[in-house]
């Protein structure tokens, strides 16, 4: 059992959407024990706020490829990077103005988040934060993809990253985050780095439905015959860390230390979403 934390200095960041293309700019303040993590939309009226939770998830249509928030009709979008640097970082409590619905994608990785969260420190708070040790297996399946959890004295993820159109790379990772120490350094050194990704054949999709606007070479793995494109990998598994970079920001939304093991079977946000409401289920 560890303290709740939130920052210890007020972080800023800007950059522009990899949906929208939109600029935004994004502070990270400190808030109150309890609090979780807050959005708020500076740039409406009466700047309405959202928290990052599981009951607050928009639905999801598969169209959008990112984790989003909605409540009364405001929604702020790609938030996945953000949570899983707060997360591992072990900021529980803060609040996150923006002045645009999707957060920035800076270089495709949480990388930029975690090094300024990292920068500005944490501070530790009266208030234990909330343990959740799994009891019995879960798992969700949709056509060839899987996502299970099962019971184990830690929490780890274990991700199998291998379907139609990357057929020159399978690839598998595999992480074991034993205390809040280490798992701070090794999502810093070996999961925050890994960029988002897509594959060549789904370029003209992407941009045909309106989206990757902000999307380009640097920010964005455009992989063919498994390699990117005017790019170059920065860990040889790189696109299967970003799965478990996504999955990890996905399960800050429960806003709770799980004690799982997960493990992932070219599964994805839709599959995260399930999983997600059946562990908020058993947490209450």
């Amino acid at each position: 059992m560890r303290f709740q934390r939130t920052v210890k200095k007020a972080v800023v960041l800007e950059g522009a959407g990899i949906h929208s293309g939109n600029k935004v700019r994004l502070t990270i303040k400190k808030s109150p024990v309890d609090t979780g993590i807050i959005f708020i939309r500076t740039d409406i009226k009466k700047r309405p706020t959202i928290a990052a939770t599981v009951s607050n998830l928009a639905n999801y249509s598969g169209s959008l490829r990112c984790t989003s928030i909605e409540k009364n009709g405001v929604s702020v979008y790609t938030i996945e990077h953000l949570m899983a640097a707060l997360s591992s970082l072990n900021i529980d409590n803060a609040e996150v103005e923006v002045d645009n619905a999707e957060l920035p994608v800076l270089d495709g990785s949480a990388l930029d988040y975690t090094s300024k969260l990292r920068k500005a420190g944490g501070l530790e708070q009266k208030k234990e934060k909330k343990e959740f040790v799994l009891k019995n297996p879960i798992w969700y399946r949709e056509k060839d993809a899987l996502l299970i959890a099962v019971p184990n004295k830690n929490f780890s993820i274990s991700y199998l990253l291998k379907y139609a159109g990357m057929e020159y790379m399978t690839q598998c990772a595999d992480f074991s985050f034993d205390g809040a120490e280490k798992k701070r350094d090794l999502f810093t050194k070996e999961i925050a780095p890994a960029r988002t990704f897509c594959l060549y054949s789904e370029v003209s999709h992407i941009l045909k439905k309106g989206l990757g606007k902000g999307g380009s070479y640097e920010n964005t793995l455009v992989i063919k015959s498994g390699k990117p494109i005017k790019n170059k990998f920065r860990f040889r598994d790189e696109p299967a860390r970003h799965k478990i970079l996504d999955l990890l920001g996905d399960l800050a939304l429960l806003n709770a230390e799980i004690k799982a093991h997960i493990i992932g079977i070219r599964s994805g946000h839709s599959l995260n979403v399930r999983l997600l409401k059946r562990l908020a289920e058993l947490i209450r």
